[in-house]
C-alpha cells in the first residue's frame, strides 16, 4: 500500500522477456545492475474502472424473453493458477502440455514458457498479470403465458411454462476458468482479483411451472 495509490494493487517485477539463459528477465528500474526488491513496482489493479450491468425483455403472443448482462471493465486478475501449472517446476508439480510444447531452449527463444528446469522460476511479476474485464450473460428467461380461456382448466387462475439459463456466456480475454473471481478475502480485504484455483461459476439451466389460483 502507498499514499496516493487505489488500495490492493498488485506489486511486484516488470517481465521484459528471458535472459540468456531462458530464465524470466526482469526489468531494472533502479539501473544498478542488480535485480532485488528495489526493482519491484506496481504492476496491476484489480479494482474495475466501472461495473455495469443492464437487462431487457420482449414480448409477442404470450411469450417473454427476458435476459440480464453484468460485467466489468478495467480490472486486473493475477492468475496465481498460472504460476503453479507452469513455473513451480521446484515443487515437484506436473506441468500441462503446453509448457513441454513452448518452453525456452537455445532454437526456441521466443517461446511462451521459460526453460524448464529443476528450480522453481515463480516470481511475483507482471507476466501473471491479466486483463479482469468480462461481459457476461447472467440470466436468460423464455416464458410462455397459456391463454386459459382456451383450457378447460377452471380452477386456475394463470399458468405459465418457462426455460432459462444462467451464465452460459462470457466475454473476456481472461485465460482463467473464471473472470468473476475473489479467492482471498471478503468484499472488504485488500487482497482482490488474486485467482488462486477459483471454482467457476456454475451454469444452469431451469424448467419450470409458474400457476396462479
Amino acid at each position: 500500500m502507498r499514499e496516493g495509490e487505489s488500495i490492493g494493487k498488485f506489486y511486484g517485477f516488470r517481465d521484459i522477456g528471458y535472459d540468456a539463459n531462458g530464465k524470466i528477465a526482469y526489468e531494472d528500474i533502479d539501473k544498478n545492475g542488480v535485480i532485488n526488491t528495489n526493482d519491484k513496482t506496481f504492476i496491476g489493479d484489480p479494482t474495475a474502472d466501472f461495473i455495469y450491468g443492464f437487462n431487457g425483455v420482449a414480448g409477442w403472443k404470450g411469450l417473454e424473453l427476458s435476459v440480464f448482462f453484468q460485467g466489468s471493465q478495467g480490472n486486473d486478475i493475477f492468475n496465481l493458477s498460472s504460476v503453479n501449472q507452469t513455473l513451480d517446476y521446484g515443487f515437484g508439480l506436473n506441468m500441462p502440455v503446453a509448457v513441454y510444447n513452448s518452453n525456452w531452449t537455445p532454437t526456441n527463444k521466443n517461446s511462451k514458457y521459460p526453460i524448464i528446469s529443476r528450480t522453481t522460476a515463480a516470481q511475483i511479476s507482471s507476466r501473471f498479470v491479466e486483463d479482469g474485464s468480462y461481459l457476461r450473460l447472467k440470466n436468460i428467461q423464455l416464458a410462455y403465458m397459456i391463454p386459459m380461456q382456451k383450457t378447460s382448466l377452471k380452477w386456475v387462475r394463470s399458468l405459465q411454462l418457462y426455460a432459462s439459463a444462467q451464465n452460459i456466456l462470457t466475454i473476456t480475454d481472461y485465460s482463467g476458468f473464471d473472470p468473476e473471481i475473489n479467492t482471498y478475502g471478503g468484499s472488504n480485504s485488500i487482497m482482490q482479483g488474486i485467482d488462486h484455483y477459483s471454482y467457476p461459476t456454475a451454469k444452469s439451466v431451469t424448467f419450470g411451472i409458474r400457476a396462479g389460483f
